[in-house]
């Protein structure tokens, strides 16, 4: 999953990933992916929103998610918190 595409996450709302972050690992948890429009972008357009600890938050930035052996570098950015954590969103256009 080196460069992220569509159909990496097409269909795997609920599965976790492990983000490496400077405090360690933390768990996230993907909320929805909502496939977008084309753009011509060779791996599809799409959005992502995942589900991360209410603590820390992390800053927008690219963070390497890990799933099994599976692992890929996404830009996040905070969207929101509640009371189950904090959402991010991550687009690819």
């Amino acid at each position: 999953m080196a460069n992220p595409a569509w159909s990496d996450f097409e269909g795997a709302e609920g599965k976790a990933y492990s983000v490496d972050t400077e405090a360690g690992p933390l768990e996230f948890v993907l909320e929805a992916a909502t496939e977008l429009p084309s753009s011509g972008r060779t791996e599809g357009a799409f959005s992502l929103e995942f589900r991360g600890p209410f603590d820390p938050v992390l800053p927008q930035a690219t963070y390497r998610f890990r799933n099994g052996n599976e692992s890929a570098d996404i830009f996040i950015v905070a969207i929101g918190r509640e009371d189950k954590g904090t959402l991010y969103e991550a687009v690819f256009y």
